[in-house]
């Protein structure tokens, strides 16, 4: 099989992201060498290990490697990629192997290797979390090391994960965009057709796309295939009774995630795509506080996923909710039968951008239609015209950011021009840039192509005239409807179908579930006891990133009097 695997081409790494530039220049945060007082530390959270000369201490795919500090010998790590390992860096003595999956305890990317006769401290999973929660110069000292190694890793796209496929057709592009909010590196190899690449008939692949995690392969995964291949998915327990269980993953699901761990609850969130929810997929975020030259959204959820998980907050992504019961211990079932039980429920599953009526547009989403304007959409959209729907701030973002990537950008809005929703430092951004056009006055009405999009018919509003727009790729970036398909009937909601929280709801609403008579329901408490709903899923909500991290954040104090009675 090595043979085979190594004749093909090489797959060429992504273009990189401008958060992991620089990479090379941080060895010193890389791989950083602990003192003699720092490795006491840690020996106090860990158990001594021997291994002889080549003897794995974990392959790529394994769970729980935890944190491996070399005390004799040296540490090998491996990158098992097309039936061959290289070695990406070999750590001595007072260096040490781990990364941000293993700190999450899920299936690690490379592999590590004794080299010589070796003696180490192991520390597993839930030790390291601890480590790092009580010890803050040493716990700052090893998450930034595990930063930086994930951006290499990235940057270098190391590892043993491969996508074959074409990169505009749809379900090739959601399995990408899925790895990249995931923050898995790995490599993109086009091909149009299996005949390209005899290996994946070798192996009994008949259809694409392809994803190739190490030696297996896997003909047209599904989301939740793919986390499960991965290592990504939680390891759900039936007997464990959660503090708090938290749907979404976005801002405000994570910063209650962040709040809750901090104070000692055990918390489960649950996320049915990536960490960071709908403000992940914004290319630079500039108005959030303590960051002047703005952040990707990318960023901000990598962050927000790892605070979380140093405090202990289990993450279970590629799930979805199904329904909610309304009793003491509330059970959140979930796709695929498993059972969530938890003392409070924090509803935090954000808003999605509405559909517009366009013709035909469902049958390009996710392969030229999208809803979101990452990294990832960029790079598909170089040198191409592109078309935009929508005048908020998020479309204003969208412009500029794919404007640096594109060929032409067209903003199409209904109204006649921007002022009225979309803030002026955008606006001014936008009538500087070259290769940006508003069509005011303007609505797309039908998307046409084969297996992808080609063009799209516009209408003048006001001489209803029609005319065909070449574009590859159509954004969405209109209005927001909330996601709350899974919440049960009796947890009030407005007309529009945000929930309804504290001083929002009366008597009546009240009396749909059991609810106690000695007290009034929190700020954002729901219609149901021990439910609460924050961020852009809540009726009267501000859809800002700050506004939900405060809400996130702040719902955990009533969250303590409910599970402490």
């Amino acid at each position: 099989m090595a043979d085979a695997l190594t004749s093909q081409p090489k797959a060429e790494p992504p273009a990189l992201p401008p958060w992991v530039a620089g990479v090379e220049r941080r060895m010193d945060e890389l791989d950083p060498e602990l003192t003699e007082d720092q490795i006491n530390i840690v020996r106090g959270y860990g158990q001594e290990r021997h291994y002889t000369h080549g003897q794995w201490m974990w392959r790529a795919g394994e769970r729980d490697a935890g944190l491996v500090l070399v005390l004799e010998g040296e540490l090998e790590i491996i990158n098992p990629r097309g039936g061959e390992d290289s070695i990406i860096i070999t750590h001595k003595r007072g260096h040490y192997g781990g990364e941000i999956v293993t700190m999450a305890g899920r299936g690690a990317l490379v592999g590590g290797r004794a080299k010589g006769n070796c003696r180490v401290i192991h520390v597993d999973t839930g030790n390291l979390k601890q480590m790092l929660a009580l010890e803050s110069e040493l716990g700052e000292i090893l998450l930034v090391s595990f930063i930086v190694r994930r951006m290499r890793m990235l940057a270098e796209s190391q590892g043993s994960v491969t996508l074959y496929g074409d990169p505009e057709e749809k379900q090739t592009a959601q399995l990408r965009t899925f790895l990249s909010r995931q923050g898995t590196p790995h490599s993109m190899m086009e091909i149009g057709d299996l005949t390209e690449n005899p290996t994946l008939k070798n192996e009994g692949m008949n259809v694409l796309p392809v994803l190739q995690v190490g030696d297996h392969f896997f003909a047209q995964p599904s989301i939740r295939q793919a986390a499960e291949t991965l290592g990504l998915a939680a390891q759900l327990d039936d007997d464990m009774l959660y503090d708090v269980a938290v749907i979404g993953g976005g801002p405000a699901g994570l910063a209650a995630a962040v709040y809750a761990g901090s104070e000692g609850l055990s918390v489960i969130v649950i996320e049915s795509i990536a960490a960071g929810g709908q403000a992940g997929t914004s290319s630079r975020i500039e108005n959030y506080l303590g960051f002047p030259t703005g952040i990707s959204g990318m960023g901000l959820a990598g962050r927000a996923y790892l605070q979380a998980t140093k405090f202990g907050a289990e993450i279970a992504v590629a799930r979805s909710v199904e329904n909610i019961t309304c009793e003491d211990n509330h059970a959140i079932h979930l796709d695929g039968g498993d059972v969530v039980r938890a003392k409070a429920v924090v509803i935090a599953s954000g808003a999605e951008y509405r559909e517009p009526p366009i013709k035909d547009l469902d049958r390009f989403t996710g392969g030229g239609v999208h809803y979101g304007a990452s990294f990832i959409e960029a790079q598909l959209c170089r040198q191409k015209e592109v078309a935009i729907v929508g005048g908020g701030n998020s479309a204003g973002q969208a412009a500029i950011y794919l404007a640096g990537f594109a060929k032409q950008v067209n903003i199409v809005i209904r109204s006649a021009d921007l002022t009225q929703s979309m803030s002026i430092y955008l606006i001014d951004r936008i009538e500087r840039a070259p290769n940006i056009t508003v069509m005011g006055e303007t609505e797309i009405i039908e998307a046409h192509g084969d297996s992808r999009l080609s063009h799209v018919t516009t209408r003048d509003r006001a001489t209803g005239e029609t005319a065909q727009m070449d574009v590859n790729h159509l954004f969405i970036f209109i209005g927001a409807v909330p996601a709350s398909s899974f919440v049960p009937e009796h947890v009030a909601r407005d007309a529009n179908g945000f929930v309804l929280t504290g001083p929002a709801l009366d008597e009546e609403l009240l009396s749909k579930c059991r609810w106690p008579g000695d007290r009034a329901p929190f700020q954002y408490e729901t219609s149901c006891p021990g439910i609460f709903a924050v961020g852009d899923v809540r009726s009267g909500s501000v859809k800002r990133v700050a506004s939900a991290v405060g809400e996130g954040s702040v719902t955990i104090q009533a969250i303590h009097q409910v599970v402490n009675g």
